[in-house]
């Protein structure tokens, strides 16, 4: 059952006041939609923004939503949403609304910036969330499965560390499979599997370990990431044209040499795709030790955009790509709560224990003092810059 109404438009009434829940890319997507119902939002909520502005609107506390029960608030987040609902529900709010009927509205899309358009147009990742929210249950919004450290570029910001690789290895195929199945069957629901690398193209037979997982259950969609600079094989392309599986193709300008190449096949062969065009990164830095305090990691992981970044790699499964990856190149060694391990023997009912502890409970990361974390105010950079 679900825990949210969508809101539309004859759930406003003049005068009332809306406030939308989330000062992230979704936050913004419902303001939008809302000016084009013209009903104009009292403030946001969201815990990262308190004391500042967002398009313009104060953004208050969510502690501050039980001074306004009256209110209609819109949960307006892809990776917090049932943090947000459960927030509400101990205030005290009867209705609660998510946005997914906004999403779906027309719009000007001149207002609005790549990032935004992506997830407008892939509203249906959005509405996994809504439809499969239960406190009940371990649902994994999304996970990053790495299948090869190898890559056909040498971004030297690369987030994910790559660039620091000296020996990149494709994974080892059977390893992928058996410790990725081990994490399906500890949990109840993956709303997303996001299949990268490196550069997940590089391997010829990904045809195998797509096909492995698309027709999970528990597995609602899978979106294999490219950078765009080589074609799949072609048993990969036969792969790729189910219907549960979308391309996203990252164009980095001119090195994404093979984006119209890649564009043409998956049009002829009827695949999903969408293209993000990238001109800037956030910048995370150098992996040089920044000898944070402990307030300041808190800090930094409290307000990262990259937290939760579910990250399955080598058989463990992380909550940021650059605390695995810092890991595996021997930057800096992870405490044991950071990760859930797959490759050691563990009872079902642990290995639920110990990814709700992984979700819930960690407050920062060892690899927080090795970034400049990814926040809203971080300086903006060239991205796909190649190391020479």
């Amino acid at each position: 059952m679900r825990v949210t109404k969508s809101f539309r438009k004859e759930d406003y009434k003049e005068g009332k006041k809306v406030i939308i829940y989330g000062a992230g890319r979704y936050g913004e997507l419902a303001y939008w939609m809302l000016k084009e119902l013209n009903i104009k939002p009292f403030c946001f909520a969201d815990e990262k923004m308190a004391g500042d502005k967002f398009c313009n609107l104060k953004v208050i506390s969510p502690n501050g939503l039980k001074d306004y029960l009256d209110a209609i608030v819109l949960v307006s987040s892809y990776n917090y949403f049932l943090e947000m609902v459960s927030n509400l529900q101990s205030m005290g709010f009867e209705s609660i609304y998510d946005i997914l009927e906004l999403l779906k509205l027309e719009c000007n899309e001149a207002n609005l910036s790549e990032y935004l358009l992506d997830e407008k147009h892939n509203w249906q990742k959005y509405a996994n969330v809504v439809d499969n929210a239960d406190n009940n249950k371990v649902i994994i919004n999304h996970c990053e499965l790495v299948v090869t450290e190898c890559c056909t570029l040498k971004c030297k910001d690369c987030a994910n560390l790559m660039q620091y690789y000296q020996h990149p290895e494709n994974l080892d195929e059977r390893g992928i499979k058996k410790y990725f199945n081990y994490f399906l069957d500890s949990i109840d629901m993956l709303l997303e599997l996001r299949i990268l690398g490196g550069e997940p193209f590089i391997i010829r037979d990904l045809d195998s370990i797509i096909n492995e997982f698309v027709y999970s259950e528990k597995i609602k969609r899978i979106t294999i990431y490219t950078n765009s600079t080589i074609l799949p094989s072609e048993k990969v392309i036969r792969a790729l044209q189910n219907k549960k599986i979308s391309v996203h193709m990252s164009n980095y300008g001119a090195v994404s040499k093979k984006i119209n190449e890649l564009k043409k096949v998956f049009i002829e062969n009827h695949i999903n795709y969408y293209i993000h065009n990238y001109d800037k990164w956030l910048d995370l830095g150098n992996v040089n030790c920044r000898n944070y305090n402990g307030r300041q990691m808190v800090e930094l992981y409290k307000n990262c955009m990259m937290a939760k970044c579910y990250s399955f790699y080598r058989g463990k499964l992380y909550i940021c790509p650059r605390s695995a990856h810092g890991e595996q190149l021997g930057i800096f060694s992870n405490s044991n709560a950071e990760f859930v391990d797959f490759t050691k023997e563990e009872n079902l009912e642990d290995r639920r224990k110990q990814i709700v502890d992984l979700i819930t409970k960690v407050k920062f990361l060892t690899a927080c003092n090795y970034c400049n974390g990814s926040a809203s105010e971080s300086n903006v950079i060239d991205a796909a810059i190649q190391m020479r």
